[in-house]
């Protein structure tokens, strides 16, 4: 070859690679604490199997915490999730849910490359299975249950040997087939359980007072901290029941009635769930409604109200309770009248 033409193929060469660099970086971002993101999968997968990639680093600290379903985590590293992880991971950048982070937000919606040694937190259910992965540091969340895998290249064919002569040809070595993706096991959700309450709070109790001399009067209230205590069971997602007993200390009314009740009852409860860990539930039954030295003694009332959950964990949450105990129609002139209650505690779910 002449000096010419080895001139020329030089500069064709370095065309070639300024080319594959320029597109290697056009499509990559920059956070503020270093981590890259690529435009395209492809291009965050090229950039692992070229030994160019900038793994990604968390700069937050976060414990773990299991969702409903999960019964245990513990570390390992992302390789050992399965084969596919072998090459580590290129993920798509997500943002803050569910209580817990993802990738900033420069990065949000590119695709970030994972290292094979990423230390990362397994989620495991009651037989053992890992249903759900976090990055081990922070806890933040990846763009679903498990992260993408990059792909493992397939080993070069080996050149076949060059046939004896014969009359028939040697038949072509078949093609490697891909890794399939791995598939992540879904968590069994307990729709079924039975649990218990307790709240503190106060309740409103309401007497009504006959006129005097024909002068009409003023119904007379008093409001006293009250505690209510339960227990129930859940049969699926949207029915439950519940009994309930609810104590508080001594009402003092204006015209000089002093009294103490009580109640005991059932009730059933329908809800909805307006999040991942929040619950609406309302409620209807019967109480016993009791008053001690008081114009009506025990009555049986009609009950309504509404509650709120909010589960820190598998089992224990967060319960909030408005009860309305219905007034009963009496001939007497002076009655009872509507006992409400308000209280906020935790409950515990036997899963």
């Amino acid at each position: 070859m002449s000096f010419a033409l080895q001139r020329v193929a030089l500069a064709a060469a370095l065309v070639t690679v300024s080319s594959v660099a320029a597109a290697q970086t056009a499509g990559m971002t920059t956070d503020r604490d270093g981590n890259t993101g690529y435009a395209t999968p492809e291009a965050c997968d090229a950039a692992i199997q070229g030994g160019t990639a900038k793994f990604y680093k968390p700069q937050t600290k976060q414990k773990p915490k299991l969702r409903a379903g999960e019964a245990s985590v513990s570390p390992m590293l992302l390789k050992d999730l399965s084969p596919s992880y072998a090459k580590g991971a290129c993920d798509k950048g997500v943002a803050t849910a569910r209580g817990r982070g993802g990738v900033s937000k420069a990065l949000q919606g590119k695709w970030i490359p994972f290292s094979p040694t990423m230390e990362v937190n397994a989620y495991k259910d009651a037989s053992g299975k890992i249903v759900r992965v976090t990055m081990r540091q922070c806890d933040n969340h990846f763009s679903d249950l498990l992260p993408r895998p990059t792909p493992v290249a397939a080993p070069a064919p080996v050149p076949a040997a060059a046939p004896a002569p014969a009359p028939v040809a040697a038949a072509p070595a078949p093609a490697p087939v891909p890794a399939p993706a791995p598939v992540v096991p879904k968590a069994a959700e307990v729709v079924a359980f039975p649990y218990v309450f307790g709240t503190l709070g106060a309740q409103r109790d309401l007497i009504g007072n006959g006129p005097i001399d024909g002068i009409a009067q003023h119904n007379d209230h008093d409001t006293k901290p009250a505690l209510q205590l339960g227990a129930g069971y859940q049969f699926n997602k949207l029915w439950g029941a519940e009994a309930f007993a609810q104590f508080g200390s001594s009402h003092n009314f204006e015209n000089g009635l002093e009294s103490k009740v009580s109640a005991l009852g059932l009730r059933g409860t329908v809800g909805t769930d307006l999040g991942e860990a929040t619950r609406l539930f309302g409620k209807a039954g019967v109480a016993r409604v009791k008053h001690t030295d008081a114009v009506e003694g025990t009555q049986t009332r009609p009950t309504l109200g509404l509650g709120l959950t909010h589960a820190f964990s598998k089992n224990l949450s967060l319960r909030s309770d408005f009860d309305v105990f219905l007034k009963k129609s009496s001939d007497e002139a002076r009655s009872w009248k509507e006992l409400m209650y308000l209280g906020v505690g935790v409950q515990y779910n036997f899963k």
